[in-house]
């Protein structure tokens, strides 16, 4: 057991790097490719006037000089010992302007992501249960509206009717808990549709199933057959879809940020982006991916936990 253990974390934590250096090396090549010459992007980043002694010297500082692998290997081994460099503009060191933005996002996707949670799991399950129904065909009807609306159009209407006509909540910045609102709201209602419907197609699917019948046939309370028979069973697609749900939270809400002037690392990475601050581009691109491989690493842990096929294939 033991032995067995230990190659399933080797093998994990392998795929885990080799994943990691592709997408270090995807990050390098896709900045590198930019048509704007890195030298005078630097120099116009940090207000220095552009002449051929400057640009000579901005090369030399950002390495330009060197070939491409040595480059990337510099650079890769910086990034391995927690030096991104310094941003072109704000002058400061990179990881910790991403990490305390990511601590501004990651205030804003929490709520987000408890109100997803809480809502599609209560609207999801009841629906299902109650296929047919009143209630299900208002709870799948709001479910498709919701899923429809753009995030911008609703994060402008929220605005307009709870912000601004009605005056009940800030409509941009950081004032307080209730600058939380709108934001939260705008990023959660939408995933609230989506995954209502995903768990109420779920619990449908696992009613039709035989166990369930023959647990109903022996008796078995309803409130265990939904939590032993009809979520257990549902419980690997339903933990892929909320992760994934968390992980956009964190990276996806690049649009909402820049509405609501939420500082986080969505408007960051904007606004790295429309400066061309390579260090900063260069680390929120390896954030997000390396978020997405340690919530697939979670994944096929969990998923193996939680489904006996695999555990014991494991």
């Amino acid at each position: 057991m033991t032995k067995g253990f230990i190659q399933v974390i080797g093998k994990q934590l392998l795929s885990f790097l080799s994943s990691f250096l592709f997408l270090s090396l995807v990050t390098f090549l896709l900045t590198k490719a930019s048509p704007i010459d890195p030298a005078e992007n630097y120099l116009r980043a940090s207000n220095i006037v552009i002449t051929e002694e400057n640009l000579a010297q901005a090369r030399d500082y950002l390495q330009l000089n060197r070939s491409s692998i040595s480059q990337y290997i510099s650079w890769l081994t910086s990034v391995l010992t927690g030096d991104f460099g310094i941003s072109y503009i704000l002058k400061t060191p990179v990881l910790p302007l991403v990490w305390s933005r990511f601590c501004d996002t990651l205030l804003l996707a929490f709520p987000s992501f408890l109100l997803t949670l809480l809502l599609s799991s209560f609207l999801g399950i009841v629906s299902g249960l109650k296929k047919g129904s009143w209630f299900d065909k208002i709870t799948y009807g709001m479910s498709l509206l919701f899923v429809s609306i753009p995030n911008f159009w609703l994060a402008y209407l929220l605005m307009l009717y709870l912000g601004v006509y009605l005056g009940w909540l800030p409509i941009s910045g950081r004032q307080g808990g209730s600058s939380l609102i709108l934001p939260s709201l705008t990023l959660s209602l939408p995933m609230i549709g989506q995954y209502t419907a995903l768990i109420r197609k779920e619990v449908q699917i696992q009613l039709e199933q035989p166990h369930v019948e023959m647990a109903r046939l022996r008796g078995v309370r309803e409130g265990r057959i939904l939590w032993n028979h009809i979520l257990r069973n549902a419980a690997p697609t339903l933990l892929t879809g909320f992760s994934l749900a968390f992980i956009y939270l964190l990276t996806g809400s690049l649009v909402v940020e820049e509405i609501f002037s939420w500082r986080g690392l969505g408007s960051l990475f904007v606004e790295s982006l429309q400066a061309m601050d390579v260090p900063v581009i260069q680390a929120c691109m390896l954030l997000f991916g390396s978020l997405f491989l340690l919530n697939h690493c979670f994944l096929r842990r969990m998923i193996g936990i939680i489904d006996p096929r695999l555990r014991k294939q494991n």
